[in-house]
C-alpha cells in the first residue's frame, strides 16, 4: 500500500501514520541517539541535548504503532460468534497502548526541542495523533520558531567585508 501505514479512522475520517515502512528505522534511530546519549553520561562524553525527548518520542511511536496493528487485528475479525473474545481482548490492549502513548506526548510537549533531531521526533509524533494533538502541536510550533540551527538556514549571517 505505496508505504503508507493506515491509521484508525476518527471523527475526522482516516488518518495515515508518517514514513510508512520507513517509520521502524526512525524509532531506532531516536532511541539510539538516546541510549548513545545515556551511555555517555556515564563516561562524561557528548550527550545530546534531546536525549530525553527523542526517547520519549520513540518509546510513543512505537507505542502508537502497536496499537495500530492491534487495531488492524481487531478490525479484521467479525464481531459476533467466535471471534467476539479475541475480539474484545484485541480492542482492551490497543486502548491500553495508546493510552500509555498519549502519556508520553503529554510529557514529550512539556520538553523543549532545541535540535532539528527534537523538532523531527515531535513532529512525528503530532502527525501520529489521532487528534492531531494540539498542544503538542503549539509547542512543536514554538520549537521550531526558536531552533537557532532552522533560523540560520533561512537568515544565513551577514558576510563579513
Amino acid at each position: 500500500m505505496s508505504g503508507v501505514i493506515p491509521f484508525p479512522a476518527g471523527r475526522r475520517g482516516s488518518r495515515t501514520l508518517p514514513l510508512g515502512t520507513d517509520l521502524p528505522p526512525a524509532i531506532l534511530r531516536l532511541k539510539e541517539i538516546a541510549a548513545q546519549s545515556s551511555d555517555a553520561m556515564l563516561t562524561e562524553g557528548p550527550v545530546h541535548p534531546d536525549h530525553v525527548l527523542l526517547d520519549l518520542c520513540g518509546d510513543a511511536l512505537h507505542l502508537v504503532r502497536a496499537a495500530q496493528a492491534l487495531d488492524e487485528r481487531w478490525r479484521a475479525l467479525r464481531s459476533r460468534g467466535p471471534d467476539r473474545a479475541e475480539r474484545d481482548r484485541l480492542f482492551e490492549q490497543a486502548g491500553t497502548l495508546s493510552r500509555q502513548a498519549s502519556g508520553f506526548m503529554r510529557r514529550a510537549k512539556k520538553i523543549k526541542a532545541t535540535t532539528a533531531a527534537g523538532v523531527f521526533a515531535k513532529a512525528l509524533l503530532v502527525r501520529a495523533s489521532r487528534t492531531g494533538a494540539a498542544e503538542l502541536a503549539m509547542t512543536l510550533a514554538e520549537d521550531l520558531i526558536n531552533c537557532p540551527g532552522l533560523r540560520a538556514s533561512l537568515w544565513p549571517a551577514e558576510p563579513q567585508p
